[in-house]
């Protein structure tokens, strides 16, 4: 179980939150260890789980209606939809932001070689 998995068990939207920004952070720390695949990857699941449940937010009283632990529900849905979207790539992301985490990595390796020869 992914750690999102494990917060939206707890049936909380703030937890739901606070899992796609520390998945957001790993992602990040992940691009910094030279670990683009993995960055790119974790971010584009991101971001579709955000969009899944930006888009489902507009459907009229919702897919589980209002009753008690419809928000787990919907975070599920909200999770395996944006994981799927990410896993077949139909987004087309990742390869982007693959592309772009190693030109900055680049970037800065000459940076970083150019002050230390001066």
């Amino acid at each position: 179980m992914n750690p999102i998995q494990s917060d939206l068990a707890l049936g909380s939207k703030e937890s739901l939150v606070a899992a796609q920004s520390a998945q957001l952070e790993r992602a990040q720390a992940a691009s910094g260890r030279g670990d683009p695949e993995k960055a790119a990857k974790m971010f584009e699941e991101v971001l579709a789980t955000m969009m899944v449940r930006e888009l489902r937010r507009g459907v009229e009283g919702g897919f589980f209606g209002g009753g008690p632990g419809a928000d787990v529900y919907e975070g599920w849905l909200d999770q395996h939809v944006g994981k799927a979207l990410a896993d077949t790539g139909a987004l087309d992301l990742a390869q982007s932001i693959r592309l772009s985490i190693r030109d900055k990595q680049a970037e800065a390796q000459v940076t970083a070689g150019n002050e230390t020869k001066q």
